[in-house]
Order: C-alpha cells, then sequence, then structure tokens
C-alpha cells in the first residue's frame, strides 16, 4: 500500500511538470531544488521565510502520513486477527476486500447464501469448499470486527489524501521558486556610443 501511494506521488508530480514547462524547469537548478524538496529552491533564492513555510508543510504532511500508515497497518493486522480467532475465517490476509467487506454484513456463510440465493444473485454464493467459510461466534464481535475495518478503510484514505497533498506541495513550491526567479529578472540599459553614431544596448538576464 505504502509503495503504491509512492509511486502515485511521483506519477503526480512527472504529470504536473508540463504545466510549468519543462524547459524552463529544468534550465533552472533553483526551481528543480523545489520540485525535489520544497522550500529548497525559496531559499537559494534568499526568500528564507516562504522556504520554512513549504519546509514546515512537507514535514507536517510526512509526518501524518507516517501516522496514516501505521494506523492503517495496525487496523488490518486488528482485522485479520478478528477475522480469524472471532469469525473463523481462513487466511483472511488472502482475502479480497469485497470478501472481507461481505462477512462483516453477515453473522455466518449461510445466512449470506440464503440472501444471495433469495436476490437471485448466484454469482455472489460463496463455498466452504474454497475456503470461503465464516461463522461470527457472535453478532458483537462482528460488530466490533465492522468498526476495525471501517477504521482501517479511514486510514487508508487519509495515507492517500496525504500523498495527494505532498505532490500538491512539492508543484506548489515549483512554481512559487520559478516566480521568484523571473521576479529576479534585471534589465540594464548601456549606452553605445560610436564613430558617428549612438545607441542603447539593452540586456535582460533571468
Amino acid at each position: 500500500m505504502l509503495l503504491t501511494s509512492l509511486k502515485t506521488l511521483l506519477i503526480t508530480i512527472i504529470l504536473a511538470l508540463p504545466v510549468i514547462g519543462e524547459p524552463a524547469l529544468f534550465s533552472k537548478p533553483g526551481v528543480l531544488k523545489s520540485t525535489l524538496l520544497p522550500g529548497w529552491g525559496e531559499h537559494s533564492y534568499g526568500s528564507t521565510t516562504r522556504g520554512y513555510v513549504f519546509n514546515g508543510v512537507e514535514a507536517a504532511l510526512w509526518v501524518f502520513a507516517s501516522v496514516a500508515y501505521t494506523s492503517a497497518t495496525s487496523h488490518e493486522n486488528d482485522l485479520f486477527y478478528f477475522a480469524t480467532e472471532y469469525g473463523h475465517i481462513t487466511d483472511p490476509q488472502l482475502k479480497s476486500d469485497v470478501f472481507l467487506d461481505r462477512v462483516s454484513k453477515y453473522d455466518s456463510m449461510d445466512e449470506y447464501n440464503e440472501q444471495m440465493l433469495r436476490n437471485r444473485q448466484w454469482d455472489r454464493v460463496y463455498s466452504a469448499e474454497n475456503g470461503e467459510d465464516w461463522n461470527w461466534d457472535s453478532t458483537d464481535k462482528r460488530g466490533e470486527y465492522f468498526d476495525i475495518k471501517t477504521q482501517r478503510y479511514l486510514w487508508r484514505q487519509r495515507l492517500t489524501y496525504s500523498f495527494g497533498a505532498i505532490a500538491l506541495n512539492h508543484l506548489v513550491s515549483t512554481m512559487d521558486a520559478l516566480y521568484l526567479k523571473r521576479s529576479k529578472a534585471s534589465l540594464q540599459v548601456m549606452p553605445e556610443i560610436g564613430d558617428g553614431s549612438t545607441g542603447m544596448r539593452l540586456s535582460l538576464t533571468f
């Protein structure tokens, strides 16, 4: 799950680069610094306050992502334990999320199958021979399992959102560094006097 989130983060940043223009980005090391580490480019352009803001946001987002990942993993371990200990489910860690969700709504496989047959949803019927059997010790235990499953889902969502926010922070810092780079542009006007002629030379630097 963490690896998938990291891949999503990198892909988001890469896809966002055309918005600000690759030539402009990679020809300006200070801008590229902010792409790699938000705030780094701002520091190199002398805007330390803005740099620290982006640094702080980045650090806070990674801390929250770590908390979300740890919490999601902890709830997942609890989920598998409850499924095995009180739901008598074989190898719950190998089961799909759809299966793990359905077992939270019925006390047993037989009860679930009966409902599916009444609904004429024969393709959803499970079989004990395929290791899909379950039988909760009590409805209360199933309820606890449902709560754990819900918390796992919520923390997974928070982890995804945190990586999205990290990607956005990288993008905004990159665009901010590009703005700072351009704001430092200077125009120099230099007179040129030659034999029988005068003129001016303009020099624009970024």
